[in-house]
């Protein structure tokens, strides 16, 4: 079982229709995953209208890219 998404992560969208749209973008997650009324695990993320499935998110380690952004 996959440890759940947390305000702050970085991911990458795959295997569904708006990963071609958004090819290697790296979103940053603006909330932890929680679960919708409809019952699916989904997360916000900055830039996105809408919360986001989080099954079609991966995570991305970027430490460089954490540590330059906490300066």
């Amino acid at each position: 079982m996959r440890k759940p998404l947390q305000k702050g992560e970085l991911v990458v969208m795959h295997t569904c229709y708006e990963a071609s749209q958004y090819d290697g973008r790296i979103w940053s997650c603006t909330s932890d995953e929680f679960t919708s009324h409809s019952g699916a695990k989904v997360v916000f993320l900055d830039g996105f209208s809408g919360f986001f499935a989080a099954e079609f998110l991966q995570r991305v380690n970027l430490p460089q890219a954490r540590e330059g952004a906490a300066e």
